[in-house]
């Protein structure tokens, strides 16, 4: 390797985000009444929540807002901006904890973020959600566990879920698909692993669950899914 740092990029501007950096899979930009271009950030893991940073200027970015988890066994690793509303992915690190799910927050004004509302999908066998797809305002299309899905693997545990948030206040489950075979009532065969390893084993080897799913308003019918060792699904 030689001495460059970069190639056909110049970077403009570096925020350490008061220390906490920890930055997950969750970048969304606000364009607000007023214009200014607001960055909110996903955070990997505990202490913090998102921060939001007003890059408006973006050799000057400046931490606006920064909130804190619940508690310190989760993390926030996924959100998205539509509008005015965010939605902010929660997925814990054991199974059955609390605040497993997805929460709305209105962000007209972006220094005092206020939550909307919060859909759960905390259970036995839910880790909760691990990304979230919100592009219309209307249908978050997320990978997340559920209280009444029982996978046959216990890496197979988040599925395709659409939740719509047409009314914020009462958000509701739309839709669900998961791989067949990846349930415990599943007439299909379990995927068969390529990694081989103890049924018990929560994370390494290979999974057969949703990573992330697209759905493009243009073809709001149609949706894309990341399946991680399962592939590439369409429906």
């Amino acid at each position: 390797m030689g001495s460059t740092l970069s190639k056909n990029m110049k970077l403009l501007a570096h925020n350490t985000l008061n220390g906490f950096g920890g930055v997950g899979e969750g970048m969304s930009m606000q364009v607000t009444k007023d214009r200014r271009r607001i960055l909110w950030i996903a955070h990997e893991g505990p202490p913090k929540n998102f921060t939001g940073v007003d890059v408006t200027d973006p050799r000057n970015p400046s931490v606006i807002c920064q909130t804190e988890l619940k508690h310190g066994n989760m993390r926030s690793n996924s959100l998205e901006v539509c509008g005015d509303i965010l939605a902010v992915a929660y997925q814990v690190y054991q199974l059955g904890l609390p605040e497993a799910g997805v929460e709305l927050f209105d962000i007209s004004t972006p220094e005092n973020p206020r939550s909307i509302n919060f859909y759960s999908t905390a259970g036995p066998h839910s880790r909760g959600v691990h990304c979230l797809w919100f592009v219309d305002g209307e249908y978050i299309h997320m990978a997340s566990g559920a209280p009444d899905f029982t996978p046959k693997h216990p890496r197979d545990d988040q599925i395709y879920q659409i939740i719509d948030v047409r009314n914020p206040s009462k958000m509701e489950e739309a839709g669900r698909w998961w791989m067949p075979g990846t349930k415990k009532e599943d007439e299909e065969p379990i995927p068969e692993r390529i990694i081989p390893e103890p049924l018990e084993n929560l994370r390494g080897g290979d999974a057969f669950r949703l990573h992330n799913a697209n759905v493009y308003p243009s073809h709001p019918d149609r949706a894309y899914l990341g399946y991680i060792d399962g592939g590439a699904f369409h429906t």
